[in-house]
């Protein structure tokens, strides 16, 4: 979960810094160069393709949990697989929510810098 915690945070990040830069841009009214406010954009869309693999390795730890367990108890009882299939099922769910945002942030300031950078050409 840390990795993917880690990758929750820069994506907050980076999405709350792009944002502030392109409304500080708005404001100068000052030429800007699409290719250098874009760049850091790309590690928001590394973000949404590493998270849901994170998540589903998260599910394959959890799983693994979960047999060794089953294959160390005497009696197997349903709070003994639980544990690792709660473990799985919320990396999974954790992984795919980081996506789901860091997509969203990486569209939509996309399409902020396409009219910042339209507005400055015309």
């Amino acid at each position: 979960m840390w990795p993917l915690y880690a990758l929750l945070v820069i994506t907050v990040v980076l999405s709350v810094e792009r944002t502030i830069t392109l409304i500080i841009l708005w404001r100068k009214h000052e030429p800007v160069i699409k290719a250098q406010v874009e760049k850091p954009l790309s590690i928001l869309d590394l973000i949404a393709m590493i998270a849901p693999v994170l998540g589903f390795l998260g599910t394959v730890t959890g799983m693994i949990t979960a047999f060794k367990s089953v294959s160390e108890a005497s009696s197997v009882q349903l709070q003994v697989v639980a544990a690792g299939l709660y473990e799985a099922l919320f990396t999974t769910a954790f992984g795919l929510v980081i996506s789901i945002l860091a997509t969203i942030a990486s569209f939509t300031l996309d399409l902020a810098i396409g009219a910042l950078c339209e507005k400055e050409e015309s």
